[in-house]
């Protein structure tokens, strides 16, 4: 059925403190610790991260990547977590164990372990359920990939009805949904994985004061907030984060139903006009 999607805005659960220097590509919760894949030449790396009741982010450990590596999505895959750069598409492994006696390690045999993904333009978004890896390459596809082989095995276009939906990045996996970022908007798309189709779009409009944010950042010579990115869901307590590229804050917020639902109105907030990415 070609039903539209449906409308949802977000109340502020909680507020946490954010690295401003962070520049969030995958953001990922596991056994009890926030996990963060970020960006940029010279500074990726994928961390983990300790939330504390009072609104804290403290960084327990972090692995820092060669400067020829930009570092994108975050899964938890088969017992260990798996990061995807962005050009060429590549994937890094890492053995993982979460709290102060941890570690954060990458896998021993590297050169085996890190497969390209040809089938990908770039390395996007990525997460994983039980069965199946997802993935974007900054197009309007899904990408269904063997959590083995990570072939892909599937390409589902991305649309709200009859609009493709382009620029598809940080992804989520979010009781049997995929919710997304899409580049420069601030909004999630809610996506049937087996159909591509966008069930709901998530208005995340005046999440973050931008001018206020900017203005902070200006004054401390920090560079300012970049684009809303980065989904985090923790199945057992139904808790969701979201954040920034160099964002100050961490948000967890509720959904909630829209509380002016114009369909029109939103699908030009949340769906981009053109792929910055491709010609």
């Amino acid at each position: 059925a070609n039903e539209d999607p449906k409308l949802y805005s977000f109340r502020i659960v909680k507020k946490y403190r954010h690295d401003s220097k962070a520049f969030t590509q995958g953001l990922l919760w596991l056994n009890g610790s926030l996990y963060e894949s970020l960006g940029l030449y010279g500074r990726s790396g994928v961390r983990e991260v300790a939330l504390s009741d009072e609104g804290g982010y403290k960084v327990v450990r972090e692995a820092k990547q060669p400067y020829r590596e930009f570092g994108e999505g975050l899964a938890y895959i088969r017992g260990e977590l798996v990061q995807l750069l962005w050009q060429p598409p590549e994937l890094r492994r890492w053995s993982v164990q979460a709290g102060e006696t941890g570690h954060l390690e990458p896998k021993a045999d590297a050169n085996r372990q890190n497969p390209a993904l040809p089938d990908l333009r770039q390395g996007w978004g990525l997460t994983a359920d039980d069965k199946v890896v997802y993935a974007t390459d900054s197009g309007s596809e899904l990408f269904e990939l063997d959590p083995d082989t990570f072939a892909a095995q599937r390409r589902t276009p991305i649309r709200d009805r009859d609009q493709i939906v382009e620029m598809v990045n940080e992804l989520e996996v979010v009781e049997g949904e995929i919710w997304g970022n899409v580049f420069g908007q601030d909004c999630l798309a809610r996506i049937d994985p087996s159909s591509g189709k966008v069930l709901g779009w998530i208005d995340l409009s005046n999440l973050m004061n931008r001018g206020k944010a900017a203005a902070n950042a200006r004054a401390k010579g920090l560079e300012p907030p970049d684009v809303l990115n980065g989904i985090a869901y923790d199945p057992n307590t139904k808790r969701l984060f979201v954040t920034g590229k160099l964002w100050p804050r961490l948000y967890e917020i509720e959904v909630i139903p829209h509380p002016h639902p114009d369909l029109q109105r939103i699908r030009r907030l949340c769906i981009p006009t053109r792929n910055l990415f491709r010609a």
